[in-house]
């Protein structure tokens, strides 16, 4: 057995980071259905199309002589029996050819899948009914108004490609349970440690304001002598010092000189 060359080598690993890449397609970031449209991604991403759907209307995109029909939340019979396989029965995006005056269903609802390249990215919405994949990406724009439309059709790995532009196909962040009670713990109110400082402050505006007016209007205080327990305060730190002091020496008392 010969031994293979740099060359060979490389080549090798070249086509295994290129098989590896081709594994990370779109259909491996699936969001998961949650409703017949919507899903939620694992992070909390989250993708609902039911505001396109409350009204029960029809997406219309045309292109030359082909029409898509876009219902995303519900399979509804469109159009006449023109084939085993038309939408008659009910469908989520139907399919009308004038040339041959037929109708061809697409997709339902239970077919239709939310996927994800990378969440920098807009999602996609892929149909695979039969032999006949039907991609419609998923633009968020801020407007009112909903637009529908062709890209192309007949791709190579996809049959048609559709793009679908709203305020409602814009992804919005789904809350877990533990990220809900956080937010409603700091909807309750002020933490006990903020309850302890406002409650500080106020007591002691209340101690020297009111004890100020106090001695003013009982006793004509004037000047430092209208300040509360002055003494205490003046000698405040002389105490924190002989009691710092006695804690440092172990609790021991320092022996004075009459002591000795």
């Amino acid at each position: 057995m010969t031994v293979m060359s740099n060359f060979e080598v490389v080549i090798i690993c070249v086509c295994v980071l290129s098989c590896c890449s081709q594994c990370l397609t779109v259909e491996n970031i699936e969001c998961r259905k949650t409703g017949r449209c919507n899903c939620v991604m694992p992070d909390g991403v989250r993708m609902d199309l039911t505001r396109l759907n409350d009204d029960a209307e029809w997406l219309n995109a045309t292109l030359g002589d082909v029409s898509f029909f876009f219902h995303p939340c519900s399979d509804i019979p469109y159009g006449y029996h023109t084939g085993s396989d038309d939408c008659t029965s009910g469908s989520s995006l139907c399919l009308f050819s004038k040339t041959t005056n037929t109708y061809q269903n697409l997709g339902t609802v239970e077919e239709g899948r939310f996927l994800f390249e990378n969440l920098k990215e807009s999602p996609v919405m892929l149909y695979k009914h039969g032999n006949i994949t039907t991609a419609i990406l998923l633009l968020c724009v801020y407007s009112a108004q909903t637009s529908f439309s062709v890209v192309d059709i007949e791709a190579k790995q996809v049959t048609h490609r559709l793009k679908l532009e709203s305020i409602w196909t814009c992804p919005s962040l789904e809350l877990t349970k533990d990220k809900r009670a956080s937010q409603d713990s700091n909807k309750e109110g002020l933490s006990t440690g903020s309850v302890l400082v406002i409650l500080f402050f106020v007591f002691t505006t209340l101690y020297f304001v009111g004890g100020a007016v106090a001695l003013k209007l009982l006793r004509g205080a004037e000047g430092r002598e209208m300040i509360p327990n002055y003494d205490f305060w003046v000698d405040l730190p002389n105490l924190v010092r002989d009691g710092s002091t006695f804690v440092i020496n172990g609790c021991q008392t320092t022996p004075s000189y009459d002591r000795i």
